[in-house]
């Protein structure tokens, strides 16, 4: 195995990455399998160890948990490494994301009352529109599918990912809450549409405020 460092991204190249953010002192370590797609996105499959080895795997059976666009500062920052192990063919990314309404931000007190109360800053003015993009014509263009999504629709809101480019350690962190809580999260999304914040988001609270 080479760490990511190390070498160029490559479409469709399988790696894996070190969920958390980089820790020396930590005996025990999690792993997540992904797939490099297009220029910059990571198609993230449901599939976590302790050990990095993955032997025969094939990605073909592995529900897949999330495709998000990252930043080239996830990539350099976190622990990856390149794996030998066939992709997913001719996958398409998902068109249709979540923005967060609101060009202003906001304050949210979490856990008020309580000795973890924490009071953060959120880009947005809370809520979110479901978009989809259209390239047909040869240029960018977005249209609304739901131009406000209600707070209570949460098969939409858990149906579809945040426009948002994701970055080291917030993604490493949300990575180890899905498979702490054996599903796929996003505190992210959760603080945009003021749904309710576990107190297991805590580390992930701390990383996004600092």
């Amino acid at each position: 195995m080479r760490n990511m460092t190390e070498i160029r991204w490559r479409n469709n190249q399988v790696i894996s990455i070190e969920t958390k953010r980089k820790d020396e002192s930590r005996e025990t370590r999690v792993y997540v399998l992904a797939q490099m797609i297009g220029k910059a996105e990571l198609l993230f499959f449901n599939l976590f160890n302790t050990d990095n080895n993955w032997d025969d795997v094939d990605l073909t059976q592995v529900p897949i948990l999330f495709c998000a666009t990252v930043a080239r500062q996830f990539i350099k920052s976190s622990n990856i490494f390149r794996q030998n192990i066939k992709g997913i063919e001719n996958y398409i990314s998902p068109k249709r994301k979540i923005d967060p309404l609101g060009m202003g931000s906001r304050w949210i007190t979490l856990w008020e009352g309580t000795p973890n109360e924490k009071k953060i800053l959120i880009i947005g003015d809370g809520g979110g529109r479901l978009f989809e993009v259209d390239t047909s014509s040869g240029k960018y263009n977005e249209r609304d599918i739901i131009a406000s999504i209600n707070r209570d629709d949460l098969e939409t809101i858990n149906s579809y990912e945040l426009r948002n480019v994701r970055i080291y350690a917030e993604l490493n962190e949300r990575l180890y809450l899905c498979y702490k809580m054996g599903r796929n999260v996003d505190p992210l999304k959760d603080l945009v549409f003021n749904l309710p914040i576990p107190l297991e988001y805590k580390e992930y609270i701390e990383i996004i405020s600092t």
